[in-house]
């Protein structure tokens, strides 16, 4: 058989074909439509599913509020050299950002969420109930970082939420970004009243200590003066400035030529004292008696830190609003369902009636059940 006898045949049996379809055409056009209203069923019963999106970064020194004052006066008044805006905002939204991919954050949140609790009500097994939270801790949602290979200049953290209705994705999207800023925020204040606690035990202990030691040094020096009141009334020294001999008075006498300062002669030694005389003795414990405590440089610059610390944790202990995170774009409302596409599954299920029923009628007409 040549090759323009196949190609007739072809045709001949391509135009049988189509007389048989176009003959049956009702048949295929019925399927088209039974597919069609099966298909709109679906499309018009099934759940429907809404995702909300939002993009977070790290957060300004206006969003981290009342904590950044708080930490910036802190390293002020202790002076820490290595205290930088920029250091704070990263090691904050460091823990933000781990927070955020966190199962167990997700899992707190939803389990103390109104929405949750309200939607897991419509599963009544156990293990339907699992399912439901397993889908929205790992698809339902999601938290995600730029690919910098495919797009080196995006920033921030993507995350989205999918639901059955768009308020429910956008609501439950904000709630949980909300959830984890004030878990990262409650556990940063935590730290820091931590380290300013210890920071004020420390410091009150020092003042104490450098209180104790200024009260021994008066209470040593009121004992040596005493001591040598009562040596100076047994050796009958009245007055220091008496002569010895008639010519040289006492002081005189302990300086020598040399003419040496007064505290670094004998007589600034415990044991020497006493020649200072009665009269001197005498007016120098009274003085001591009633003059307050000299305290060392050390006590009053602890003393001042300790005035200036105490205030910032009172604040601290209060109530803060700061947020350890910046909205590039907060949770959106969506405009858009992810499903059904309603309009793709009517059109695929008329086209896939039609097909089965193409396919029925030929089969029908392989095996001889009809004639032409």
């Amino acid at each position: 058989m040549t090759n323009s006898e196949l190609a007739k045949n072809d045709e001949i049996d391509l135009i049988d074909l189509i007389r048989v379809l176009w003959k049956k055409k009702l048949v295929i056009s019925l399927s088209a439509v039974l597919f069609a209203v099966i298909a709109a069923i679906y499309a018009f019963t099934a759940k429907e599913q809404w995702t909300s999106k939002a993009t977070v970064r790290a957060p300004l020194v206006s969003d981290l509020g009342t904590y950044f004052t708080l930490e910036r006066e802190y390293a002020d008044i202790i002076g820490d050299p290595e205290f930088t805006t920029e250091k704070l905002i990263e090691r904050v939204f460091a823990n933000f950002s781990v927070s955020l991919f966190s199962s167990d954050f997700k899992q707190q949140y939803f389990e103390q969420s109104d929405w949750y609790k309200k939607a897991l009500s419509e599963y009544s097994s156990e293990s339907s109930q699992q399912r439901f939270l397993a889908n929205l801790l790992e698809k339902d949602l999601t938290v995600t970082k730029p690919d910098l290979k495919k797009d080196p200049n995006a920033i921030g953290i993507n995350l989205s939420f999918s639901a059955q209705t768009p308020k429910d994705t956008q609501d439950v999207l904000k709630g949980y970004v909300e959830f984890v800023n004030q878990q990262v925020v409650d556990e940063q204040k935590s730290d820091f009243l931590e380290v300013l606690r210890q920071r004020i035990e420390t410091l009150t202990l020092q003042k104490e200590q450098l209180a104790y030691s200024s009260e021994i040094t008066r209470k040593i020096q009121l004992e040596n003066l005493r001591n040598a009141l009562e040596i100076a009334k047994t050796a009958g020294i009245k007055d220091y400035a008496k002569s010895v001999n008639g010519n040289i008075s006492l002081p005189e006498a302990m300086l020598g030529d040399a003419k040496i300062p007064f505290t670094d002669s004998k007589l600034s030694d415990g044991t020497y004292l006493f020649m200072l005389g009665e009269k001197y003795l005498q007016s120098q414990i009274a003085i001591l008696n009633k003059a307050q405590i000299v305290y060392s440089p050390d006590y009053y610059k602890v003393e001042k830190q300790l005035s200036l610390l105490i205030p910032i944790l009172k604040k601290a202990e209060k109530p803060m609003k700061s947020n350890s995170y910046h909205y590039l774009s907060s949770p959106d409302f969506p405009v858009q369902r992810d499903w059904p596409k309603r309009a793709i599954l009517l059109i695929v299920g008329a086209v896939l009636g039609g097909i089965l029923g193409c396919i029925w009628v030929l089969v029908k007409q392989i095996c001889g059940g009809e004639d032409e």
